[in-house]
């Protein structure tokens, strides 16, 4: 199932009885995402509807990403099998594949890929006859947040250089009715573009999406490696070209189906201080110095329904969409260092900042080759601490990583430090901003070509047979 935009999401969730409607006015300054987040810790997740907020005549929608079915139903399948597919796109043919089959399959996985595009004013879009931020609902989320954010923007723009476009999700503070912060991490795609025209001393286009289909959002939250476009990536998971609109007034093109629309440009010269902002992390970035955002132009859908999300210390919806990117992406990291069985990234420590991954081992300093591969790969480069685990621990039980941590480290000889490395923006322990140190521990089992001179104990373990016969027995007598 493609779903055509964020409406036709929406009503398949209240069909599936997973969204429901706020008809109460509902204030946008802390309370609208309160309802988001006590949706989640009640355990019910559903998406969230409110159809009156206070100062707005536009309604509001949350939510959208916050289970495992609501995922699936996305991607159209499992992150699981999509990761399988993107594995197979970059496979070498084998002893059974001629280059010739090779070719045929990939052009029929690739032919639809790239995005068709229209010029003009989309179908039941309207072009606003002024600017003005503040008629949108647009929510204050923490009780120390600077302002209002914007927390799920498409943020569109281009290399000046090689032409080549970029999506990503980077929050937008409002400063007034035609300005709003751009935090994008210096680690980022559209900062690298930023950069360029800064150094070109050119004035930057930049398009920003509110409200989309689901899989164009998560399209722009995805670590695509460098130069893949993310809208060739909605159509490459879809199977199904995706339409995109030329701007009016910047050289950009968004999604027809977008919501609202806000094209503008950022001036290299000017940055403004943005933040505080309640993060992922639980705790609140801090202020800092970042572009400003000049919207000239808006652009809306007839009807349209303002795209919101909350972040904070989980549990929120982020969480989902991180699970869905690691289980995704697993396939092709396996693909760049084979060693990996399998990986958890923790939510609990936001992800990056604990990842463990499993590998058969085989050789003596495999645990560190391992961890220093994954510090060089993408997004892995913010993991400040990497566990490696044999492949007997399942990685997804904290029970049995906390096990291996506690009875196959030895400090002094399993505990790798890396001083004066890069560390993600958001990482506020760090001595620096943007730069501190990881950790790499070795939590598989040694032997003497480690240095290892005892003999290492056997593991407790109970025959398969005999757990077999008891639970046949177990169920026999109804236990």
């Amino acid at each position: 199932m493609v779903f055509e935009d964020l409406k036709d999401y929406l009503q398949f969730l209240a069909r599936e009885g997973d969204l429901i409607a706020i008809r109460e006015t509902v204030d946008p300054d802390l309370e609208l995402t309160q309802f988001l987040s006590e949706e989640e810790r009640i355990g019910k997740k559903r998406a969230i509807l409110f159809e009156s907020v206070k100062g707005s005549d536009i309604p509001a929608t949350g939510n959208l990403f916050s289970t495992q079915r609501k995922m699936d139903a996305i991607l159209g399948d499992t992150p699981e099998n999509i990761g399988l597919r993107l594995k197979n796109l970059v496979r070498m043919p084998g002893d059974t594949d001629s280059l010739i089959s090779r070719g045929i399959e990939l052009f029929r996985e690739l032919g639809g890929i790239r995005p068709k595009v229209s010029s003009g004013i989309p179908p039941k879009h309207i072009v606003l006859s002024g600017v003005d931020l503040g008629r949108y609902p647009i929510p204050r989320t923490w009780p120390n947040d600077a302002g209002r954010y914007i927390t799920l923007p498409l943020v569109i723009t281009r290399d000046p250089v090689t032409g080549r476009r970029n999506v990503g999700m980077y929050r937008m503070q409002v400063y007034d009715s035609e300005t709003t912060g751009m935090h994008w991490q210096i680690h980022k795609g559209g900062a690298s573009h930023f950069s360029t025209h800064r150094e070109r001393g050119t004035t930057m286009d930049v398009a920003v999406v509110i409200g989309s289909d689901p899989l164009t959002i998560f399209s722009a939250i995805a670590p695509l490696p460098e130069g893949i476009d993310e809208f060739s990536f909605r159509g490459l998971i879809s199977k199904k070209r995706f339409e995109l609109n030329r701007g009016l007034t910047v050289d950009l093109e968004y999604p027809r189906n977008a919501e609202i629309v806000l094209e503008g440009y950022i001036d290299p010269t000017e940055t403004r201080v943005e933040g505080p902002f309640g993060d992922h992390t639980g705790y609140y970035s801090l202020e800092e110095e970042f572009p400003v955002f000049h919207v000239k132009k808006v652009i809306e859908k007839e009807g349209c329904i303002y795209a919101t999300t909350i972040v904070g210390k989980p549990w929120h919806e982020d969480v989902v969409i991180g699970k869905a990117i690691e289980r995704m992406f697993l396939p092709l990291i396996q693909t760049q260092i084979p060693d990996i069985v399998d990986m958890d990234t923790f939510e609990e420590a936001a992800f990056h900042n604990i990842v463990v991954v499993s590998i058969r081992k085989r050789y003596p300093g495999q645990a560190r080759k391992v961890m220093f591969a994954l510090w060089g790969i993408g997004q892995l480069m913010f993991s400040k601490i990497v566990v490696v685990v044999d492949h007997d621990i399942n990685v997804h039980d904290r029970g049995q990583v906390l096990w291996a941590l506690g009875t196959r480290v030895d400090p002094d000889r399993d505990v790798t430090i890396i001083p004066g490395t890069v560390t993600d923006s958001l990482d506020h322990a760090s001595r620096l901003f943007n730069y501190g140190s990881k950790m790499g521990i070795d939590a598989t089992t040694k032997g003497p070509d480690e240095g290892y001179t005892r003999r290492w104990p056997d593991t407790l373990q109970v025959p398969d047979e005999l757990l077999s016969d008891v639970d046949d027995k177990l169920r026999k007598y109804g236990l």
